[in-house]
């Protein structure tokens, strides 16, 4: 058998401009490790949306040629705009390889149907997809017919944390931003979350040899020192940030390390700060959500906002090189405008933050995985919302889409005004423009640059830094393909 899994990275709409994220897929990565491991014959392709057409079909025929077990994959995520692409890619595959299965993979909801898709698996699930690709029953997973859907039970940890081990075939260069994971699962569940492993009392941790293993390989092969921590929250026991700290002190290279982390917990364990710094974890993503009270209680998160506030300062003290980032949900029952815009004048007197910035509250009601429904999704009356309709107000080439909704002090519309008022705030006096995931993409594919440097001016630069770096991803993997 011969395996191909496509991957594409979406573009990242900053308040600077536009670019394309440098951050690749690291389930697409793990599901061909595990395929090698049993002995198939596989590899990925990267940024196929930015791949020539032709020279895309070219590759990949000659990579699969003659052989009569031939699969391939798309890895999507939340944004499922490349469905159709893919779609037409398979189509035209198939006129020279009929014998082509054809898989998705990684979406949260389902897509596309039987009459071109063979398989599809939903959320983690490397373990149903190993018993597939050994011809193993996997009937008991599945969870709808068209196309022939799968997944794992709802909130069981199934799957290994990942932390990729690339290959030199990969063609990873130092201007990407790797993604490896400390852990599985959160021991949280806030209210407005809908993410896999939520309310999961005891986390998954990743071994520590396969995290050192996968940071040194990605310096000793393409020279990346940039890494982004895919836990849902970093510092939600100790344990995570002393795995990464006991990894740095063995690498051969300085690691500089980004991720979410709870701004409430790291008020009450003071400590933790320590353990950041011996880390390296300089890039904090704060999803703060709101710095009202009568809020935190209800969202299960946030703590007092004088605690909040009165760690962002010593963040700002002790850890001056970090870059910190709040999000704040707009919408929340409890909230109200006065508040909001009290919190966000301290922010910006003192700069607390290195950038902050707001969305609108998402409430879901018609989803096929409840896996994905948050406790507002479930119930928004007891949360104290009303669903007026289901139109799609954004997200439009996504798999699901937003309610219009209204609460005790606003509705859809009006957050959204707000939100747009109070993210051009931020933007326009705080150092940086860009949320921390955006500042560390930007910085690994030009780095060097004070922070405040990388603001719009800085675009022309990174997208024809990018540009570059693609080209040569793409001629590099086509000739593999071809076998030159």
């Amino acid at each position: 058998m011969k395996f191909l899994v496509l991957s594409d990275l979406h573009i990242r709409h900053t308040r600077g401009g536009s670019i394309k994220n440098n951050s690749r897929g690291i389930g697409a990565y793990y599901v061909t490790q595990k395929a090698r491991e049993l002995g198939i014959d596989a590899t990925n392709i990267d940024y196929f949306l930015d791949w020539p057409y032709d020279l895309l079909i070219d590759s990949i025929r000659h990579f699969f040629g003659d052989e009569k077990e031939c699969l391939i994959g798309y890895s999507g995520s939340i944004d499922a705009s490349g469905t159709e692409y893919y779609r037409k890619l398979t189509q035209d595959l198939k006129k020279d390889l009929p014998q082509l299965k054809v898989m998705l993979g990684g979406f949260r909801e389902p897509q596309g149907d039987s009459t071109w898709v063979d398989i599809m698996l939903i959320g983690r699930c490397t373990n149903i997809l190993i018993d597939y690709l050994q011809g193993k029953d996997i009937s008991e997973y599945q969870i709808f017919d068209n196309p022939p859907g799968y997944r794992n039970p709802l909130g069981v940890i199934v799957d290994d944390p990942v932390a990729p081990i690339i290959q030199k075939n990969d063609f990873w260069d130092s201007k990407e931003l790797m993604t490896i994971e400390t852990a599985l699962g959160c021991k949280f569940n806030c209210t407005f979350c809908g993410y896999d492993y939520r309310n999961n009392k005891k986390p998954k941790l990743n071994n520590i040899e396969t995290v050192i293993e996968s940071m040194q390989t990605a310096y000793d092969i393409a020279g990346i020192t940039n890494f982004f921590l895919a836990d849902d929250t970093i510092n939600e026991v100790d344990n995570k940030l002393e795995l990464l700290g006991e990894a740095k002190r063995a690498l051969t290279f300085e690691p500089d390390l980004m991720s979410f982390v709870r701004l409430d917990i790291m008020g009450a364990k003071p400590h933790q700060l320590d353990l950041m710094q011996e880390c390296n974890l300089r890039g904090h993503f704060y999803g703060i959500e709101s710095l009202n009270s009568n809020v935190t209680k209800t969202i299960k998160k946030g703590g007092k906002p004088e605690r909040n506030f009165d760690t962002m300062r010593r963040v700002k003290k002790e850890f001056p090189e970090a870059f910190t980032y709040g999000n704040f949900v707009i919408g929340l029952t409890g909230d109200d405008k006065e508040d909001i815009w009290k919190h966000a004048n301290t922010i910006v007197d003192e700069q607390l933050l290195t950038s902050a910035g707001a969305t609108t509250l998402r409430l879901y009601s018609n989803l096929v995985n409840d896996e994905i429904k948050s406790e507002l999704d479930k119930d928004p009356a007891k949360y104290g919302y009303t669903i007026l309709d289901q139109r799609t107000i954004d997200w439009d080439n996504i798999g699901y889409q937003s309610d219009n909704w209204e609460t005790d002090w606003t509705n859809r519309t009006d957050a959204d005004l707000l939100m747009r008022d109070l993210d051009k705030f931020y933007a326009e006096r705080l150092e940086s423009l860009f949320t921390a995931h955006e500042f560390w993409s930007i910085k690994t594919l030009l780095p060097g640059l004070p922070t405040k440097d990388y603001n719009s001016s800085s675009m022309p630069l990174l997208a024809r830094s990018q540009q570059k770096m693609m080209n040569k991803y793409i001629h590099n993997k086509s000739m593999f393909l071809k076998g030159k």
